[in-house]
């Protein structure tokens, strides 16, 4: 089956499907319309495939923690990523203080909401509160090179997060207790937010994937994003803690990186191939798209995904 009635197959199969509820606990997610549904597909060599809702804007949330690595990447490298973040996976949910408390290192992985704050800290760690509007300029410029074009914050969106941002900040000050956050807490967390409360499509999900499936060369611009030697290691957390505690059953049923969002984002990468955005609100019990982690394991068998993750890797 080719690229494009692959898409649409799978479309058909789940468009009217039930099932999940958007998000609760942030006010301007819990009013996105539960119905929208698109995927989009773009490959490395720059060919896109859209079908259903491509074209509507959404909050990139959790999505934007793989940027947000790739950016700490490129200034300290792998090594020193994890031994400072940590790269292990966790059975326990994304905003676990007991996740913290329970490692001996106190440190888990770039994807877990502590994690996620406390790498992209390591990006501003020799800043200061006074000067946040240019960090939060540095992270979503870097998000754009990936994406082809210039992505904005919503700030409906970061008000409703960052007013209910209590617990990402005890998340924080304990990391930062442990001597494993470096720089100013508000800052760090502020920005973090408003990277969450980046706008995107589908579409651009895709163009962001495919960079990185691509070597870190956008497919659309054929600009240079970030530095192939670290890619690596960008792969193996998506497949290993991308999708929180549901990454273990979804390796097994799908069998590629991806990197979830409670926004309804799913963001699949395939090395050598393709990246794939997939948008769905309603979020099953672990955070992640009820409807986007069933469009995933579909798409990945309908077009043999993970023979081709496995052969490439």
């Amino acid at each position: 089956m080719n690229i494009e009635k692959a898409i649409e197959h799978v479309y058909n199969k789940f468009k009217k499907e039930g099932g999940g509820k958007n998000a609760q606990y942030i006010p301007a997610l819990s009013k996105v319309n539960p119905k929208l549904y698109a995927i989009s597909i773009c490959t490395i060599n720059g060919d896109k495939y859209d079908i259903g809702d491509y074209n509507t804007l959404f909050a990139i949330e959790s999505t934007s923690k793989v940027f947000s690595l790739a950016l700490a990447l490129e200034k300290f490298g792998p090594n020193y990523l994890r031994e400072k973040i940590g790269d292990k996976p966790s059975h326990l949910p994304f905003n676990s203080v007991k996740a913290i408390e329970s490692l001996p290192t106190h440190a888990s992985n770039s994807f877990s909401n502590a994690g996620a704050m406390a790498t992209t800290c390591l990006s501003y760690k020799n800043s200061y509160k006074k000067n946040h509007g240019k960090f939060q300029k540095v992270i979503v410029d870097y998000m754009s090179k990936f994406a082809g074009k210039q992505l904005y914050v919503s700030k409906e969106v970061y008000n409703s997060e960052f007013s209910l941002a209590d617990h990402n900040f005890a998340l924080a000050y304990l990391l930062k207790s442990y001597s494993r956050f470096d720089g100013d807490v508000p800052t760090c967390v502020d920005v973090y937010t408003r990277q969450c409360s980046v706008m995107v499509t589908s579409q651009d999900l895709s163009v962001m994937a495919a960079t990185i499936a691509n070597g870190g060369i956008n497919p659309i611009t054929n600009k240079h994003v970030i530095d192939n030697s670290n890619i690596p290691y960008i792969i193996d957390q998506m497949y290993k803690n991308g999708l929180y505690n549901e990454s273990e059953e979804f390796n097994g049923e799908a069998g590629v990186p991806g990197k979830s969002g409670v926004g309804g984002a799913i963001m699949l990468v395939i090395p050598g191939v393709m990246g794939i955005g997939i948008f769905s609100p309603p979020l099953n019990d672990y955070g992640n798209s009820y409807k986007g982690v069933k469009t995933a394991v579909m798409l990945s068998n309908v077009l043999n995904l993970k023979k081709k993750y496995v052969n490439f890797s």
